[in-house]
């Protein structure tokens, strides 16, 4: 039976609990997972240690984690061009197991408008290629865009 390192989950749930509030790049599941996110050129990318309370009982990286960190890669990106969306559907492929070690999500954009296409690859911290997304995003409506009037369709 695999046993978690519980020093190592206190400290990232105490790192969790410190936040002021939540905000994009800074929010308590981000906090808890360990996120960096960064934005080189014109993607977004969601880095993290993979750490063992992180592991589904067979020891490796759970699939749930990792959706969710390609999701915050894609999602931050949108939010960062375009502001508020929302995922209306995504689909994730794992190719590799992750046992340890950083893995890197990057998220970019297929296509953009009102409703936005995205894909995000997971990387564990030799390079391979471990997991791969592909969602569909719809923008929300804010205060601001509601305001703004729409551009006459060509």
């Amino acid at each position: 039976m695999r046993k978690v390192d519980l020093n190592q989950a206190r400290t990232a749930f105490d790192r969790a609990a410190v936040g002021k509030g939540e905000a994009f790049g800074d929010f308590f599941l981000s906090r808890f997972l360990g996120l960096q996110i960064t934005y080189p050129s014109d993607a977004c990318e969601v880095a993290f240690e993979a750490q063992d309370h992180l592991f589904n009982p067979q020891g490796t990286l759970h699939g749930g984690v990792l959706a969710t960190a390609l999701d915050i890669a894609m999602g931050h990106l949108i939010h960062r061009h375009a502001g508020a969306g929302t995922t209306l559907e995504m689909k994730v492929q794992f190719l590799a197991p992750v046992r340890g070690g950083r893995v890197t999500c990057r998220g970019e954009a297929l296509r953009r408008g009102g409703t936005w296409f995205l894909r995000a690859e997971a990387r564990d911290d030799a390079g391979q290629l471990v997991a791969y997304a592909t969602s569909t995003w719809k923008l929300l409506k804010t205060a601001d865009r509601a305001a703004t009037p729409k551009e006459a369709s060509a």
